[in-house]
């Protein structure tokens, strides 16, 4: 998984131990890199009421992370509750029935921490850093959000009206706009072609009953995944927050609403013209999900195509051809196969020929061999970022929430040892596959 602005994949090599716990595994993680073994141990839990903790021990720094994981979002959405998962997300740990709107947040701050939350297609996500020392005291402050939070008709209210101001803002950027319409057309009626942050049609009619019953169906053992990191016993930390998850009610495992992705049978453009100042287009391809074979061997193509300024996409499209003003490439690894995109900002009159010219440049990889310089550049690239991203407490918070939040645990822990593997040959065979019929969507955003 790579995706511009962000460093991911997380992979480490996992080696099972004996149960040194009741209901706990412990394990060893060899982190590889800068020619050190660094070793920490880890607990992976399952509650009575099928709640997952997973403790880490990481002595580096003198912090905590805590990352909740909770199965809602745009996959387990209907089309008539686009949207609710994420407004319930910007109302939960705000307001208990003991503590009034932002006590919690404050709270948390004068421990000398910080929260914050993100919606995501596969889940919503509540992240926690403390100094180490206030641990005990940040569970407790995460338990009252987590078991008793109320939801007050005008506050309900207040937060749909600021979704709906961040969307409208969302779309007057070029980039956004054209990336959304792109997936729209892409994914067609899955709930990855609809925006995280619902659709303003459907949230306008949402009410704070509905809020409150979404919250109780979903906020469930069944539904939760706590990923722990930092200077604790692991061992100790999952166990209270196994005392805390005790107070969920079992609840009913949420299933994706989701039909099979289909990918476009023929290429195509789309455009709209909005009130945005410049040009962008964003052109689409298919890509693999993250149980495919093929989700490591397209993380590195894409280092290929788009890390640094002699990527092929930067070199051809900015600095032989001139037609763009900048470039990049992405994408996400989610349960289901998701598309990998180009964006462009650029002049009008140079839309069709980068669109002509990133097809092309694609062909081009399925038809020839990447060099092994490049190979290797993007190897290294992709294995260094990996391992820096876990040397953080909240890296490694993530690492363990995000890939077992979507079903990608067994990716992760061979990642590193899959990217070894990886051949100019292999490159090729997934390019073919999903590149090489040339079928795309391009989306342009123009100027009113």
């Amino acid at each position: 998984m790579w995706f511009p602005g962000s460093e991911t994949g997380f992979a480490m090599r996992r080696i099972k131990l004996p149960t040194a716990a009741v209901a706990a595994a412990l394990s060893i993680l060899l982190l590889a890199g800068c020619g050190q073994e660094q070793t920490s141990t880890t607990v992976h839990m399952i509650t009575d009421n099928g709640a997952v903790i997973i403790a880490r021990e990481n002595r580096a720094s003198g912090v905590v992370a805590i990352q909740f994981y909770v199965r809602d979002g745009a996959f387990f959405e209907t089309s008539e509750e686009a949207g609710a998962a994420n407004l319930l997300r910007t109302l939960m740990f705000s307001e208990t029935e003991s503590r009034g709107p932002g006590e919690i947040q404050r709270a948390v701050e004068g421990l000398g921490g910080y929260m914050s939350s993100a919606g995501r297609h596969d889940f919503v996500q509540y992240s926690v850093t403390v100094p180490a020392g206030s641990f005990d005291e940040a569970v407790e402050l995460l338990q009252d959000g987590l078991l008793n939070a109320t939801f007050d008709p005008s506050r309900v209210e207040r937060e749909r009206e600021r979704v709906l101001e961040d969307i409208e803002d969302m779309l007057k950027r070029p980039v956004d706009r054209a990336y959304r319409l792109c997936l729209s057309e892409m994914m067609g009626d899955h709930p990855y072609g609809r925006l995280v942050e619902g659709v303003p049609e459907v949230l306008s009619e949402l009410t704070a009953r509905d809020i409150e019953e979404r919250y109780r169906e979903r906020y469930v053992g069944n539904n939760v995944l706590v990923a722990i990191t930092g200077d604790v016993n692991p061992v100790a930390a999952s166990e209270k927050m196994a005392d805390v998850l005790s107070g969920l009610a079992t609840g009913v495992l949420a299933e994706p609403v989701s039909p099979a992705v289909t990918w476009p049978a023929e290429s195509r453009v789309v455009v709209e013209r909005a009130d945005v100042r410049r040009v962008c287009q964003v052109v689409g391809f298919p890509g693999p999900g993250v149980t495919d074979r093929d989700n490591v061997t397209m993380d590195v193509l894409l280092f290929i195509l788009t890390k640094g300024r002699s990527s092929r996409l930067n070199t051809r499209l900015k600095e032989e051809l001139g037609l763009v003003h900048s470039v990049s490439a992405g994408w996400y690894t989610q349960r289901h196969p998701s598309p990998l995109f180009v964006w462009m900002e650029l002049p009008e009159e140079s839309i069709k020929a980068a669109e002509r010219a990133t097809v092309e440049l694609m062909k081009e990889i399925v038809e020839e061999p990447v060099g092994d310089d490049e190979l290797a550049k993007a190897k290294m690239q992709l294995k260094v970022g990996n391992i820096r991203m876990v040397e953080t407490a909240e890296g490694q918070a993530f690492h363990d929430g995000y890939w077992n939040a979507i079903g990608g645990e067994e990716f992760a822990s061979e990642y590193l040892e899959r990217l070894s593997l990886v051949t100019a040959e292999e490159i090729q065979r997934a390019a073919a596959l999903y590149l090489g019929s040339g079928i795309h969507i391009a989306a342009v955003v123009l100027p009113d």
